[in-house]
């Protein structure tokens, strides 16, 4: 799996737009791209005369993505997704023996 990090749009931008943007980032085709998502999505309104965009995180799976993160080796906002599943902490012992003091 792959994350897209920085991935800005236009606050009013169409449903298709962020798969558009993701395969033009990437340079690859259409139908190389799997699966999208999105993985945080906020505002950017620091510029006080410009317009406010969507900043996107995305998660996505790609054909062959060995040559695509090989590609983006030295970009920084294109790595491999981090690993987000929850593992259980270890259980502890039901019965625990009391000390003598």
């Amino acid at each position: 799996m792959i994350r897209i990090n920085e991935l800005s749009l236009p606050l009013d931008h169409s449903d298709d737009a962020l798969r558009r943007a993701i395969v033009k980032r990437l340079n690859i085709r259409d139908a190389d791209l799997l699966d999208v998502t999105v993985f945080k999505r906020s505002y950017d309104a620091r510029k006080k005369n410009s317009a406010i965009l969507f900043i996107y995180i995305v998660d996505l799976e790609v054909r062959d993505e060995a040559s695509v993160l090989a590609r983006f080796a030295n970009d920084l906002h294109v790595r491999p997704a981090p690993d987000t599943r929850y593992y259980p902490v270890a259980e502890a012992p039901a019965i625990l023996k009391r000390a003598r003091w």
